[in-house]
């Protein structure tokens, strides 16, 4: 049988189908999230899958209760917590997300992982999609940090880093 981490990435690729993260395909994103979460060494078994599954709620026909009856509920809080709110902007749409994520344990730190994904791709295709992450970071960082959290600083401090935060 196959491992859930195996199974979630083999959904998350049939549900992203030919959906593209830039010019590549869609997977491109959902291995490297799951690469930083690795990275970082703040891995477990239910945020890496949840790391492939992160953006299927959000972009497919994926519902959060196929996921909760295929994974698990903790997979699927995980996914729902970082799957952004509707809202009339992105402001709106994080100040609706943020409290979700910051209220359900490791959700931080999967969408910590997802935004230096997403920060670094910006760096290296030069996206400018990487002054919208800079524009949004502070109040994604006084939203979502928790000094108390020693696991995530190290996370944190990367992504402070690329941002160039001071």
């Amino acid at each position: 049988m196959k491992s859930p981490q195996a199974r979630a990435a083999a959904l998350a690729v049939e549900a992203h189908g030919l959906q593209k993260y830039g010019d590549r395909p869609y997977v491109t994103h959902l291995v490297r999230v799951v690469e930083t979460l690795h990275q970082f060494g703040v891995v477990t078994e239910d945020l890496e899958t949840a790391g492939w599954l992160h953006d299927v709620v959000e972009d497919t026909a994926v519902s959060i209760r196929s996921l909760r009856s295929e994974f698990g509920d903790r997979v699927a809080d995980l996914v729902y917590a970082v799957t952004t709110e509707p809202g009339p902007t992105r402001k709106d749409r994080n100040a609706l997300t943020y409290p979700k994520i910051r209220d359900t344990p490791g959700a931080t730190v999967l969408k910590l992982c997802d935004r230096i994904a997403n920060v670094e791709s910006c760096w290296e295709t030069r996206s400018p999609k990487l002054f919208m992450y800079h524009r949004e970071y502070p109040d994604f960082r006084s939203a979502l940090r928790n000094d108390a959290d020693h696991i995530s600083l190290p996370v944190w401090e990367h992504l402070d880093r690329l941002l160039a935060h001071e």
